[in-house]
């Protein structure tokens, strides 16, 4: 299949209408649960491999060797993760983690309830970063340019709230 996702790329790179069909036909379902998995909601999802298919268009002339399903992939993640990145955080974060909703704790996995209780002994600002650090994949830099801490300040919060969850976590197991 990466043989066959490398040739379309390459006839999309000369313009051929029909391999950027075909590729749609071939993996769009699949780029659409890339999207998902990162924004998490099925119209924005549809929206960022809309976004994604103009954007291997527009880039399939750099696309030289390799796998192309996997440099496909990379730019809906991309995509996903910019998309995301454009939208405001509500005023309330917990609303953002979804942790304080009223869903039966015995449908929860372990580990995610276990995330979420450790998650609320984090004030509004940790919990911020906390989120853009592994679920936005933002950067110190990306964290900083976006709230207007300098990047010293970030890294210690950061360090700060891993740790008060690392402890929370340690100390619930006992």
């Amino acid at each position: 299949m990466i043989q066959t996702i490398n040739r379309l790329i390459a006839r999309i790179a000369n313009g051929n209408e029909a391999a950027l069909n075909e590729l749609a036909r071939l993996i769009s379902s699949r780029m659409l649960s890339v999207a998902r998995a990162i924004v998490r909601d099925r119209a924005l999802a549809e929206d960022v491999v809309q976004e994604s298919f103009v954007k291997i268009v527009n880039k399939a002339h750099r696309f030289k060797h390799g796998n192309g399903y996997a440099w496909i992939c990379k730019i809906v993640h991309n995509t996903a993760l910019n998309t995301l990145r454009k939208i405001k955080p509500t005023a309330d974060i917990d609303e953002f983690f979804d942790i304080s909703d009223t869903t039966d704790v015995a449908e929860k996995s372990a580990a995610h309830l276990a995330v979420e209780q450790a998650m609320s002994v984090l004030d509004s600002q940790e919990k911020l970063l906390i989120y853009q650090k592994y679920f936005m994949d933002y950067t110190v830099r990306d964290s900083a340019k976006a709230t207007g801490i300098d990047k010293s300040t970030i890294s210690r919060k950061i360090i700060k709230a891993e740790e008060k969850m690392r402890k929370f976590l340690t100390e619930s197991r006992q």
